[in-house]
């Protein structure tokens, strides 16, 4: 009798341990999947986007086909290699320079024709600000004499970037009026960086 007691009472204690233990919540899980404010906010510091970064795609709002290859994309970047060579460096401290290209359709015989103007570099002064919940790009340039501030939001990963960009910022990418061609109407609408180093 004293032995089925024994027996009983580890029964309870086993039958318990499995209750308490199957219970539990699994807390480590729920902490890491857990959305909270101060996981779902901007977060973006400095050090996210110091380094080179490179063009790696110029969206637009029309397919167009520059090459003549039968080919029609919204990336110019896969109709022409005129941005090659475009990119950003952000330094550590805020200084930043930059390496433009532009298509220009005026240089050409026709309209059919554009000229690759490449090669400006240009400097400023960079920072990033995390403002309603969105990242931003804050460039300060002097162009010619005039000084310009841009406020970009990001659409960020660990080795991208990207921005959307406005008409008149467009036409600094696609020069003139190419009448007649794939490109008559195009705005490019964002621009997309990868990162170097």
């Amino acid at each position: 009798m004293k032995n089925l007691l024994i027996f009983r009472n580890l029964n309870a204690v086993f039958g318990l341990m499995l209750v308490l233990v199957s219970c539990e919540p699994n807390e480590d899980y729920a902490a890491e999947t857990e959305i909270t404010a101060t996981n779902a906010m901007a977060t973006i510091t400095p050090e996210d986007l110091e380094g080179e970064w490179k063009l790696s795609a110029m969206i637009t709002d029309t397919v167009v086909d520059l090459n003549s290859d039968g080919v029609y994309n919204s990336n110019i970047l896969l109709e022409t290699d005129c941005f090659v060579d475009m990119g950003v460096v952000f330094y550590a401290g805020g200084d930043m320079t930059t390496t433009n290209s532009r298509l220009d359709f005026r240089a050409g015989v026709n309209n059919n024709d554009f000229q690759c103007l490449s090669g400006r570099s240009d400097t400023g002064f960079w920072d990033v600000e995390n403002e309603n919940d969105q990242e931003r790009l804050v460039i300060t340039m002097t162009i010619n004499g005039e000084t310009y501030t841009h406020k970009r939001i990001l659409d960020r990963t660990t080795n991208t970037f990207a921005f959307e960009i406005n008409k008149l910022e467009s036409q600094q990418y696609l020069n003139g009026s190419p009448d007649g061609t794939d490109a008559e109407n195009v705005d490019v609408l964002s621009l997309e960086y990868t990162r170097v180093n």
